[in-house]
């Protein structure tokens, strides 16, 4: 009978066990979401970084391309283009001019209502 009485001491404790795995379960967890996180955090800095460096790639481009467009639409260019003929313009003759006259005697530093909308249909 003695062998009766100790039949519960070399048991294994399964409740101990069972606690002890899901805290492990959840500490293993809880840090595979950190890093998980962590990792995508520094991926979108990548991206974000690569998106602002294309950004600034562009906005330079732009300029470059603004700088151009003011070159070629400068006077200087134009008289060289109109020069070597690549332009082709037709002087306009004074029998093409029409002088508009104004509606009254107005002076110039009167304040006067403007429209640039068309009138009529």
């Amino acid at each position: 009978m003695s062998l009766n009485k100790r039949r519960h001491a070399n048991a294994i404790p399964i409740a101990s066990f069972a606690t002890w795995l899901v805290i492990g379960i959840f500490a293993c967890g809880s840090g595979l979401g950190y890093v998980w996180c962590k990792n995508q955090l520094h991926a979108t800095g990548r991206t974000i970084k690569a998106l602002e460096r294309e950004l600034s790639d562009l906005r330079n481009k732009n300029e470059v391309a603004c700088a151009h467009i003011m070159h070629l639409s400068s006077t200087r260019s134009l008289q060289e283009r109109f020069d070597t003929g690549f332009i082709k313009l037709t002087r306009i003759t004074d029998d093409k001019i029409v002088m508009v006259g104004r509606s009254g005697e107005q002076s110039g530093s009167e304040l006067r209502p403007a429209s640039n909308e068309r009138s009529g249909p």
